[in-house]
């Protein structure tokens, strides 16, 4: 609730947000992945980016994956959010194309919600509202999703 009423008063102020969110955490499983796309709609924030954990060497995630023997990406640009070959971690409920399935869903249900949308042609108008339309008609490719 505190995360809501921040957001809150943050709009109230008119200032415009741009949130960032995160699946596939090493707990994370499919619940709960829904109730952090659930919130994000919740909030409804002007742009949300949605993102996969990865594992990135000298992190605490890169450690862990090594010991729990996960996947990890070979090149750079399997790091990359919305590289075809990108490889997010897996979690210990979920594979990372599970994951990375989820993430793209989440960011299509998101940017397709009618409240959004509907805040989106009230503060900036149809022409911005358009582009949104248009980001969400292109779905990317990937190799590892499921």
């Amino acid at each position: 609730q505190d995360i809501i009423d921040v957001v809150r008063k943050i709009q109230d102020a008119g200032i415009y947000i741009i949130a960032n969110y995160m699946f596939g955490l090493p707990d994370d499983n499919y619940t709960s992945m829904r109730e952090t796309l659930d919130l994000s709609k919740e909030l409804n924030c002007e742009w949300a980016n949605f993102y996969s954990g990865m594992a990135y060497p000298g992190s605490k995630l890169y450690d862990l994956a090594l010991q729990k023997g996960w996947g990890l990406p070979e090149k750079w640009h399997d790091f990359s959010q919305h590289s075809y070959e990108q490889l997010p971690l897996p979690t210990d409920h979920l594979t990372a194309g599970q994951v990375l399935s989820f993430r793209d869903n989440a960011w299509q249900e998101y940017n397709t919600n009618p409240r959004y949308l509907d805040m989106i042609k009230a503060k900036f108008g149809k022409e911005v509202l358009s582009h949104i339309n248009k980001l969400t008609s292109h779905k990317l490719k990937r190799k590892f999703a499921a």
